[in-house]
């Protein structure tokens, strides 16, 4: 019985230990292709910002604007694809207006890194959310694995038909509720974008 409490706690943290992963064991044999490091959203418009503020560094200091980009990290004539939308939107504009391109790059980057700032806002605001729907979502488990501790294994009502009943419905209810926490937490993120 020992041994059950113990396991049902384990499985508790686990599922309550926020942003831990077990690791697996690599297969043996066939190697894994790694996926290519993608950075998040914010990091990406980080990345843009930086971007576009050396190539407004580069541009007041005088470096011709053909040679801009190859010096800034992007292609040979502009920014290369990988980079965001509004980097190379604002380029195209200043390219088809003589717009000065130091200014508008600047403001591209101050644009992009509040759009950073932003979504690492709502990741902070919803790791909380995150953490409460995985605890609510560990109770029942413990309240299981406290029933086997004091004596009042929760197996043995599920001999009975209205104890699988109430087993099922307490699975799908349990299971729901997940579901429900996750697309709320999806929604959020969503919406920010």
């Amino acid at each position: 019985m020992s041994g059950l409490l113990v396991g049902g706690l384990l499985g508790v943290a686990v599922l309550v230990a926020p942003g831990r992963r077990v690791p697996r064991a690599p297969d043996v044999g066939s190697p894994r292709p790694r996926r290519a490091n993608r950075p998040k959203a914010g990091d990406e418009a980080l990345l843009g910002a930086r971007q576009a503020e050396r190539a407004a560094a580069l541009l007041r200091a005088g470096i011709a604007p053909a040679l801009v980009w190859e010096h800034a990290g992007g292609g040979v004539e502009g920014p290369a694809e990988a980079s965001p939308v509004a980097v190379r939107a604002v380029w195209r504009l200043v390219t088809a207006t003589g717009a000065p391109a130091a200014d508008a790059l600047e403001a591209a980057a101050e644009g992009l890194r509040a759009d950073a700032a932003a979504r690492a806002a709502v990741r902070a605001a919803l790791a909380g959310a995150r953490v409460s729907a995985r605890t609510v979502s560990a109770l029942p488990l413990l309240g299981l694995a406290l029933g086997a501790a004091l004596g009042a294994p929760p197996w043995e009502a599920l001999g009975s038909g209205p104890g699988r009943l109430a087993g099922a419905v307490g699975g799908v209810l349990l299971v729901l509720g997940w579901s429900w926490s996750a697309r709320l937490v999806a929604s959020a993120e969503r919406a920010a974008r």
